[in-house]
Protein backbone atom coordinates (compact mmCIF):
# COMPACT_ATOMS: atom_id res chain seq x y z
CA UNK A 1 0.00 0.00 0.00
CA UNK A 2 1.11 3.43 -1.23
CA UNK A 3 2.74 5.40 2.16
CA UNK A 4 1.04 8.42 3.36
CA UNK A 5 2.92 11.91 3.15
CA UNK A 6 2.69 15.27 3.89
CA UNK A 7 -0.65 16.71 4.79
CA UNK A 8 -2.74 13.92 3.23
CA UNK A 9 -1.24 11.70 4.55
CA UNK A 10 -1.12 14.20 8.10
CA UNK A 11 -5.36 14.29 7.78
CA UNK A 12 -6.10 10.50 6.94
CA UNK A 13 -4.54 9.28 10.19
CA UNK A 14 -6.24 11.99 12.34
CA UNK A 15 -9.36 10.29 10.50
CA UNK A 16 -8.09 6.76 10.98
CA UNK A 17 -7.01 7.38 14.80
CA UNK A 18 -10.64 9.28 15.64
CA UNK A 19 -12.53 6.48 14.03
CA UNK A 20 -10.66 3.45 15.95
CA UNK A 21 -11.36 5.63 19.25
CA UNK A 22 -14.96 5.92 17.97
CA UNK A 23 -16.12 3.87 15.11
CA UNK A 24 -19.37 6.21 14.39
CA UNK A 25 -18.51 10.31 14.06
CA UNK A 26 -21.05 12.66 13.87
CA UNK A 27 -20.65 16.33 12.49
CA UNK A 28 -23.29 17.76 14.89
CA UNK A 29 -21.92 15.85 17.86
CA UNK A 30 -18.48 18.04 17.52
CA UNK A 31 -16.86 16.14 14.97
CA UNK A 32 -17.53 18.33 11.81
CA UNK A 33 -13.45 18.92 10.44
CA UNK A 34 -12.87 15.18 11.13
CA UNK A 35 -16.45 14.34 8.84
CA UNK A 36 -15.42 16.91 6.34
CA UNK A 37 -11.45 14.93 6.31
CA UNK A 38 -13.14 11.82 6.04
CA UNK A 39 -15.22 13.19 3.41
CA UNK A 40 -12.17 14.33 1.22
CA UNK A 41 -10.45 11.50 1.33
CA UNK A 42 -12.86 8.91 1.55
CA UNK A 43 -11.77 6.78 -1.15
CA UNK A 44 -7.79 6.11 0.09
CA UNK A 45 -9.52 5.45 3.56
CA UNK A 46 -11.79 2.73 2.28
CA UNK A 47 -9.01 1.37 0.51
CA UNK A 48 -6.76 1.06 3.89
CA UNK A 49 -9.62 -0.36 6.06
CA UNK A 50 -10.38 -2.92 3.39
CA UNK A 51 -6.85 -3.90 2.66
CA UNK A 52 -5.11 -3.62 6.24
CA UNK A 53 -8.29 -4.85 8.65
CA UNK A 54 -11.09 -5.71 5.74
CA UNK A 55 -13.41 -3.58 7.79
CA UNK A 56 -16.22 -1.42 5.98
CA UNK A 57 -16.28 2.59 5.58
CA UNK A 58 -19.52 4.22 5.09
CA UNK A 59 -19.39 8.05 4.59
CA UNK A 60 -22.27 10.08 4.46
CA UNK A 61 -22.40 14.01 4.71
CA UNK A 62 -22.94 14.82 7.99
CA UNK A 63 -21.53 10.94 9.66
CA UNK A 64 -18.77 8.26 8.96
CA UNK A 65 -19.28 4.72 10.22
CA UNK A 66 -16.27 2.12 10.80
CA UNK A 67 -18.01 -1.35 11.16
CA UNK A 68 -15.57 -3.02 12.83
CA UNK A 69 -15.24 -7.06 13.44
CA UNK A 70 -13.18 -6.97 16.48
CA UNK A 71 -10.38 -9.43 16.76
CA UNK A 72 -11.85 -11.04 19.98
CA UNK A 73 -15.32 -10.47 20.81
CA UNK A 74 -14.67 -12.83 23.98
CA UNK A 75 -12.17 -10.35 25.05
CA UNK A 76 -13.61 -7.27 27.01
CA UNK A 77 -11.95 -4.17 27.60
CA UNK A 78 -11.45 -2.92 31.24
CA UNK A 79 -14.13 -0.44 30.55
CA UNK A 80 -16.07 -2.39 28.63
CA UNK A 81 -20.10 -2.17 29.28
CA UNK A 82 -21.22 -4.97 31.58
CA UNK A 83 -23.34 -8.08 29.43
CA UNK A 84 -26.36 -6.37 31.33
CA UNK A 85 -25.77 -2.84 30.40
CA UNK A 86 -25.03 -4.62 26.74
CA UNK A 87 -28.63 -5.81 26.60
CA UNK A 88 -30.07 -2.43 27.68
CA UNK A 89 -28.26 -0.28 25.00
CA UNK A 90 -29.63 -2.60 21.79
CA UNK A 91 -33.04 -2.38 23.73
CA UNK A 92 -32.93 1.37 24.07
CA UNK A 93 -31.85 1.48 20.44
CA UNK A 94 -34.73 -0.60 19.77
CA UNK A 95 -37.41 1.96 21.95
CA UNK A 96 -35.85 4.90 20.07
CA UNK A 97 -37.50 3.70 16.83
CA UNK A 98 -41.18 4.71 18.56
CA UNK A 99 -39.95 8.10 19.52
CA UNK A 100 -39.81 11.61 18.44
CA UNK A 101 -37.41 13.76 18.24
CA UNK A 102 -37.25 14.11 21.84
CA UNK A 103 -37.37 11.60 24.44
CA UNK A 104 -36.62 11.14 28.27
CA UNK A 105 -35.36 8.65 30.18
CA UNK A 106 -38.60 7.52 31.74
CA UNK A 107 -39.76 7.22 28.48
CA UNK A 108 -37.41 4.74 27.18
CA UNK A 109 -37.37 2.70 30.48
CA UNK A 110 -41.63 2.09 30.03
CA UNK A 111 -40.37 0.92 26.36
CA UNK A 112 -37.85 -1.44 27.69
CA UNK A 113 -40.22 -2.96 30.35
CA UNK A 114 -42.55 -3.29 27.70
CA UNK A 115 -40.62 -5.18 25.64
CA UNK A 116 -38.68 -7.72 27.86
CA UNK A 117 -42.28 -7.94 29.51
CA UNK A 118 -43.51 -9.21 25.69
CA UNK A 119 -40.59 -11.78 25.56
CA UNK A 120 -39.87 -14.44 27.96
CA UNK A 121 -36.14 -14.92 27.05
CA UNK A 122 -35.35 -11.71 28.38
CA UNK A 123 -34.20 -10.73 31.48
CA UNK A 124 -37.39 -8.29 32.54
CA UNK A 125 -36.65 -5.11 33.32
CA UNK A 126 -37.62 -3.43 36.94
CA UNK A 127 -37.29 0.38 36.50
CA UNK A 128 -38.36 0.60 40.31
CA UNK A 129 -35.07 -0.93 41.33
CA UNK A 130 -31.76 1.33 41.95
CA UNK A 131 -29.30 -0.55 39.87
CA UNK A 132 -31.81 -1.31 37.16
CA UNK A 133 -32.27 2.70 36.89
CA UNK A 134 -27.92 2.99 37.13
CA UNK A 135 -27.83 0.59 34.15
CA UNK A 136 -30.40 2.50 32.23
CA UNK A 137 -28.46 5.72 33.04
CA UNK A 138 -25.34 4.22 31.90
CA UNK A 139 -26.34 3.37 28.73
CA UNK A 140 -28.09 6.86 28.21
CA UNK A 141 -24.36 8.35 28.52
CA UNK A 142 -23.04 5.56 26.09
CA UNK A 143 -25.73 6.80 23.56
CA UNK A 144 -25.20 10.56 23.86
CA UNK A 145 -20.97 9.82 23.64
CA UNK A 146 -22.03 8.24 20.55
CA UNK A 147 -24.25 10.64 19.53
CA UNK A 148 -27.65 9.10 19.13
CA UNK A 149 -29.06 10.97 22.45
CA UNK A 150 -27.95 15.07 22.62
CA UNK A 151 -28.69 16.42 26.40
CA UNK A 152 -31.09 19.57 26.25
CA UNK A 153 -29.36 21.40 29.20
CA UNK A 154 -25.89 22.36 29.90
CA UNK A 155 -23.46 19.54 30.47
CA UNK A 156 -23.49 19.95 34.56
CA UNK A 157 -27.22 20.48 34.39
CA UNK A 158 -27.65 16.58 32.69
CA UNK A 159 -25.74 15.06 34.86
CA UNK A 160 -27.56 16.06 37.91
CA UNK A 161 -31.17 15.30 36.06
CA UNK A 162 -29.63 11.54 35.42
CA UNK A 163 -28.70 10.97 38.69
CA UNK A 164 -32.24 12.33 40.07
CA UNK A 165 -33.44 9.63 37.96
CA UNK A 166 -31.20 6.85 39.73
CA UNK A 167 -32.30 8.47 42.46
CA UNK A 168 -36.33 7.94 41.32
CA UNK A 169 -36.81 11.68 41.87
CA UNK A 170 -36.10 12.99 38.78
CA UNK A 171 -35.71 12.65 34.35
CA UNK A 172 -33.55 14.14 31.76
CA UNK A 173 -34.47 15.24 28.15
CA UNK A 174 -32.17 14.77 24.90
CA UNK A 175 -32.59 15.00 21.58
CA UNK A 176 -32.77 11.73 19.71
CA UNK A 177 -30.07 11.46 16.24
CA UNK A 178 -32.46 8.46 14.61
CA UNK A 179 -30.22 8.07 11.66
CA UNK A 180 -27.06 7.82 14.34
CA UNK A 181 -28.91 5.26 15.84
CA UNK A 182 -29.74 3.07 12.74
CA UNK A 183 -26.10 3.43 11.89
CA UNK A 184 -24.76 1.69 14.84
CA UNK A 185 -25.55 -1.22 15.28
CA UNK A 186 -22.73 -3.75 13.38
CA UNK A 187 -23.35 -7.31 12.91
CA UNK A 188 -20.98 -8.92 10.18
CA UNK A 189 -24.16 -12.04 10.62
CA UNK A 190 -27.20 -11.11 10.10
CA UNK A 191 -29.34 -12.52 13.38
CA UNK A 192 -31.94 -14.61 11.50
CA UNK A 193 -28.70 -16.69 10.19
CA UNK A 194 -26.97 -17.34 13.62
CA UNK A 195 -28.30 -19.92 16.27
CA UNK A 196 -28.31 -17.79 19.18
CA UNK A 197 -26.52 -14.37 20.37
CA UNK A 198 -22.95 -15.89 20.72
CA UNK A 199 -22.79 -16.19 17.59
CA UNK A 200 -23.90 -12.95 16.53
CA UNK A 201 -20.11 -11.13 15.81
CA UNK A 202 -18.57 -14.52 14.29
CA UNK A 203 -18.07 -13.26 10.38
CA UNK A 204 -19.02 -16.78 9.14
CA UNK A 205 -17.38 -19.97 9.15
CA UNK A 206 -14.20 -20.76 9.22
CA UNK A 207 -12.80 -22.17 6.12
CA UNK A 208 -11.54 -25.68 5.56
CA UNK A 209 -8.77 -25.13 3.91
CA UNK A 210 -5.83 -22.66 4.87
CA UNK A 211 -6.63 -19.09 5.47
CA UNK A 212 -5.29 -16.58 2.69
CA UNK A 213 -2.67 -13.75 3.15
CA UNK A 214 -5.87 -11.57 3.36
CA UNK A 215 -7.34 -13.32 6.52
CA UNK A 216 -4.13 -13.90 8.54
CA UNK A 217 -3.63 -10.06 7.58
CA UNK A 218 -6.80 -9.04 8.49
CA UNK A 219 -6.75 -11.11 12.07
CA UNK A 220 -3.28 -9.36 13.13
CA UNK A 221 -3.77 -6.09 12.11
CA UNK A 222 -7.36 -6.66 14.18
CA UNK A 223 -5.36 -7.74 17.07
CA UNK A 224 -2.85 -4.71 16.94
CA UNK A 225 -5.15 -2.30 16.82
CA UNK A 226 -7.58 -3.32 19.70
CA UNK A 227 -4.86 -5.32 21.87
CA UNK A 228 -1.94 -2.98 21.48
CA UNK A 229 0.42 -6.41 22.61
CA UNK A 230 0.32 -9.02 20.02
CA UNK A 231 2.28 -12.28 21.57
CA UNK A 232 3.43 -14.95 19.46
CA UNK A 233 2.37 -17.80 21.82
CA UNK A 234 -0.98 -17.02 21.90
CA UNK A 235 -1.37 -17.20 17.52
CA UNK A 236 -2.21 -19.98 15.53
CA UNK A 237 0.71 -21.58 13.74
CA UNK A 238 -0.30 -19.51 10.77
CA UNK A 239 -0.71 -16.55 12.04
CA UNK A 240 2.67 -16.66 14.17
CA UNK A 241 4.61 -17.71 10.66
CA UNK A 242 2.29 -14.94 8.80
CA UNK A 243 3.84 -12.18 11.79
CA UNK A 244 7.05 -13.35 11.33
CA UNK A 245 7.37 -13.21 7.29
CA UNK A 246 5.64 -10.32 7.45
CA UNK A 247 6.60 -8.41 10.68
CA UNK A 248 7.78 -5.26 8.33
CA UNK A 249 4.32 -4.79 6.53
CA UNK A 250 2.94 -5.25 9.76
CA UNK A 251 4.70 -2.69 11.68
CA UNK A 252 4.66 -0.27 8.50
CA UNK A 253 1.12 -0.25 8.21
CA UNK A 254 0.52 0.67 11.90
CA UNK A 255 2.89 3.63 11.17
CA UNK A 256 1.77 5.19 8.49
CA UNK A 257 -1.83 4.28 8.84
CA UNK A 258 -1.87 5.13 12.82
CA UNK A 259 0.93 7.62 13.31
CA UNK A 260 2.03 5.49 16.16
CA UNK A 261 5.34 3.49 16.94
CA UNK A 262 5.61 -0.29 17.12
CA UNK A 263 7.77 -1.80 19.14
CA UNK A 264 8.96 -5.56 17.29
CA UNK A 265 10.47 -7.86 19.45
CA UNK A 266 11.29 -11.46 20.23
CA UNK A 267 7.89 -12.26 21.66
CA UNK A 268 5.77 -9.94 19.18
CA UNK A 269 4.72 -6.54 18.49
CA UNK A 270 3.62 -3.95 20.61
CA UNK A 271 2.10 -0.97 19.55
CA UNK A 272 2.80 2.45 22.20
CA UNK A 273 0.64 5.21 21.77
CA UNK A 274 -0.62 7.41 24.67
CA UNK A 275 -3.67 8.56 23.12
CA UNK A 276 -5.06 5.59 21.16
CA UNK A 277 -6.07 3.26 24.11
CA UNK A 278 -9.16 3.15 26.36
CA UNK A 279 -7.15 3.53 29.85
CA UNK A 280 -3.60 4.51 30.42
CA UNK A 281 -1.19 2.36 32.84
CA UNK A 282 0.11 3.91 35.18
CA UNK A 283 -2.40 6.14 36.03
CA UNK A 284 -2.75 8.90 39.03
CA UNK A 285 -4.03 6.47 41.47
CA UNK A 286 -2.81 4.84 44.49
CA UNK A 287 -4.48 0.87 42.86
CA UNK A 288 -1.95 2.35 40.07
CA UNK A 289 0.94 2.86 42.13
CA UNK A 290 0.31 -0.38 43.60
CA UNK A 291 0.18 -2.45 40.41
CA UNK A 292 3.14 -0.94 38.96
CA UNK A 293 5.59 -1.50 42.01
CA UNK A 294 4.38 -5.27 41.82
CA UNK A 295 5.10 -5.49 38.35
CA UNK A 296 8.54 -4.23 38.58
CA UNK A 297 8.76 -6.79 41.63
CA UNK A 298 7.16 -9.84 39.61
CA UNK A 299 9.83 -8.76 36.03
CA UNK A 300 12.72 -9.24 39.20
CA UNK A 301 11.18 -12.53 39.93
CA UNK A 302 11.03 -14.31 36.87
CA UNK A 303 14.36 -13.11 35.74
CA UNK A 304 16.04 -14.30 39.19
CA UNK A 305 14.55 -17.30 37.82
CA UNK A 306 16.45 -17.63 34.78
CA UNK A 307 15.30 -17.05 31.21
CA UNK A 308 12.68 -19.42 30.91
CA UNK A 309 10.82 -19.05 34.57
CA UNK A 310 7.09 -17.09 34.36
CA UNK A 311 5.24 -18.65 36.42
CA UNK A 312 5.23 -17.06 39.95
CA UNK A 313 2.78 -19.42 42.87
CA UNK A 314 0.44 -17.94 45.05
CA UNK A 315 2.74 -18.51 48.18
CA UNK A 316 5.16 -16.39 46.43
CA UNK A 317 2.79 -13.63 45.05
CA UNK A 318 1.57 -12.95 48.72
CA UNK A 319 4.94 -12.51 50.12
CA UNK A 320 5.74 -9.79 47.10
CA UNK A 321 2.05 -8.23 47.74
CA UNK A 322 3.95 -7.84 51.36
CA UNK A 323 6.13 -5.79 49.97
CA UNK A 324 4.20 -4.01 47.96
CA UNK A 325 2.14 -2.76 51.47
CA UNK A 326 5.13 -1.44 52.92
CA UNK A 327 5.94 0.93 49.72
CA UNK A 328 2.11 2.01 50.13
CA UNK A 329 2.02 2.78 53.81
CA UNK A 330 5.16 5.14 52.93
CA UNK A 331 2.49 7.25 51.00
CA UNK A 332 -1.32 6.32 52.64
CA UNK A 333 -2.61 5.01 55.38
CA UNK A 334 -5.77 3.02 53.58
CA UNK A 335 -5.79 1.21 50.42
CA UNK A 336 -9.24 1.85 48.97
CA UNK A 337 -10.52 3.02 52.03
CA UNK A 338 -9.75 0.05 53.65
CA UNK A 339 -6.43 -1.47 55.60
CA UNK A 340 -3.50 -2.06 53.39
CA UNK A 341 -2.77 -5.94 53.15
CA UNK A 342 -1.45 -8.30 51.48
CA UNK A 343 -4.64 -10.22 50.24
CA UNK A 344 -6.20 -6.42 49.72
CA UNK A 345 -3.12 -5.71 47.43
CA UNK A 346 -3.61 -9.06 45.20
CA UNK A 347 -7.36 -8.32 45.27
CA UNK A 348 -6.48 -5.32 43.35
CA UNK A 349 -3.68 -5.41 41.43
CA UNK A 350 -3.73 -8.65 39.63
CA UNK A 351 -6.97 -8.02 38.04
CA UNK A 352 -5.63 -4.59 36.86
CA UNK A 353 -2.63 -6.34 35.53
CA UNK A 354 -3.99 -8.88 33.78
CA UNK A 355 -6.88 -6.32 32.22
CA UNK A 356 -3.60 -5.12 30.47
CA UNK A 357 -2.29 -8.62 29.31
CA UNK A 358 0.82 -8.43 31.42
CA UNK A 359 0.06 -11.57 33.86
CA UNK A 360 -2.51 -13.95 33.12
CA UNK A 361 -4.03 -16.81 35.41
CA UNK A 362 -2.28 -20.24 35.66
CA UNK A 363 -2.68 -23.28 37.40
CA UNK A 364 -2.50 -23.29 41.41
CA UNK A 365 -3.65 -20.18 42.09
CA UNK A 366 -0.43 -18.46 40.47
CA UNK A 367 0.00 -16.42 37.55
CA UNK A 368 1.86 -16.07 34.47
CA UNK A 369 4.31 -13.23 34.11
CA UNK A 370 3.88 -11.95 30.33
CA UNK A 371 6.54 -10.53 28.36
CA UNK A 372 5.35 -6.89 28.05
CA UNK A 373 5.37 -6.63 31.28
CA UNK A 374 9.28 -5.57 31.37
CA UNK A 375 8.06 -2.75 29.72
CA UNK A 376 7.59 -1.60 33.47
CA UNK A 377 10.79 -2.71 35.46
CA UNK A 378 12.40 0.49 37.54
CA UNK A 379 15.42 1.26 35.60
CA UNK A 380 19.12 0.62 37.42
CA UNK A 381 18.96 2.59 40.44
CA UNK A 382 15.96 4.04 40.27
CA UNK A 383 13.98 2.79 43.11
CA UNK A 384 10.56 3.71 43.64
CA UNK A 385 9.69 7.76 43.55
CA UNK A 386 7.12 8.18 46.40
CA UNK A 387 6.44 11.48 46.31
CA UNK A 388 5.58 11.97 42.96
CA UNK A 389 2.38 14.09 42.54
CA UNK A 390 0.32 12.10 40.31
CA UNK A 391 1.69 8.69 42.32
CA UNK A 392 3.62 7.35 39.60
CA UNK A 393 6.94 5.15 40.95
CA UNK A 394 7.92 5.02 37.15
CA UNK A 395 7.71 3.29 33.75
CA UNK A 396 6.16 5.59 30.77
CA UNK A 397 8.40 8.26 32.19
CA UNK A 398 11.65 6.08 31.90
CA UNK A 399 10.76 3.44 28.79
CA UNK A 400 13.10 3.98 26.21
CA UNK A 401 11.24 2.34 23.27
CA UNK A 402 12.97 1.96 19.83
CA UNK A 403 10.77 1.77 16.66
CA UNK A 404 11.01 -1.86 14.92
CA UNK A 405 13.80 -2.92 17.62
CA UNK A 406 13.75 -6.32 16.96
CA UNK A 407 15.43 -8.73 20.28
CA UNK A 408 14.59 -11.46 21.91
CA UNK A 409 14.25 -9.63 25.58
CA UNK A 410 12.21 -11.45 27.79
CA UNK A 411 11.34 -10.54 31.16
Amino acid sequence: MTRWNGDDGHERRRVVRALLLRPLLNATGGHRQLVALARKHQTELRAWFDHHLGWSLYVERDRVRLFKTPADPGRPGLCAPTARQCALYCLALAALEETGRQTVISHLARRIAAYTAAHPALRRFDATTHGERRDLVTVVRLLSRDGVLTPTREAAQTTADEQSYVEGTGDALYDVDHRAAVLLLSLPTLPSQTTGPQRLPEAGAEPAHAPSEQTLRHALMRRLVDHPVVHLDELTADERAYCLGHRRELTEAVRYGLGARVEARGEGLAVIDDELTDRVFPAGSIASFAALVFADLLVREVRSGGSSASYVPRTRLRELAEEVCGHLLAVTEKFQSRPITPDRVLETVVPLLAGFDLVAPATGEGIEVRPAIARYHAPPGGGVRRTSTRSMAFGLETADPTNETASDDTP
